[in-house]
């Protein structure tokens, strides 16, 4: 109803597949945008006050701070988001990917993710061996990347590294 007041032609947003990945990317993005700010928010409030009195103190500037102490003291919790980011590369929000687009057939090339087919699987074809080979593919790969990628993290400095 917006796009003709604004004398752009309307969009069958549930028929149309080229502007899904946009929603699908903006619609997670504000999805974890309020808890993100909330963890990072809570980790700058962890930090010591002092460490900036003294930058203060010694000519610092707010860029400056920022700089040489909020972001080296958030880089260890940067380091377990990413990581914990890279585990969740094979899962796709169930919720994102079948309820936003509606379940809509015309999407499927769109929104059909290994959690979705796993779903579709299970309802539809009754096919619980599929089902849980695909669910388990997602969860090995999952823990592999976590591995590979906290070896990595390991090697360049061993103090970030998860385990």
């Amino acid at each position: 109803m917006i796009l003709p007041k604004l004398g752009l032609q309307p969009i069958a947003w549930y028929f149309e597949t080229k502007p899904w990945p946009v929603i699908l990317i903006l619609a997670n993005l504000w999805k974890y945008t309020g808890y993100n700010a909330v963890i990072y928010l809570a980790a700058i409030t962890g930090i010591d006050p002092e460490y900036y009195e003294a930058a203060l103190i010694d000519g610092a500037s707010k860029w400056q701070q920022i700089r040489h102490i909020t972001i080296p003291l958030l880089s260890p919790l940067v380091v377990v988001l990413v990581l914990l980011g890279i585990g969740r590369i094979f899962y796709a929000d169930f919720g994102l990917f079948y309820q936003l687009p509606m379940n809509s057939g015309a999407l499927f090339d769109v929104t059909n993710v290994i959690d979705t087919y796993v779903y579709r699987t299970l309802m539809g074809m009754n096919d619980i061996g599929m089902a849980s080979a695909a669910s388990f593919y997602q969860s090995i790969m999952g823990f592999i990347l976590v591995l590979t990628s906290n070896l990595i993290v390991r090697r360049l400095d061993p103090e970030k590294a998860l385990f």
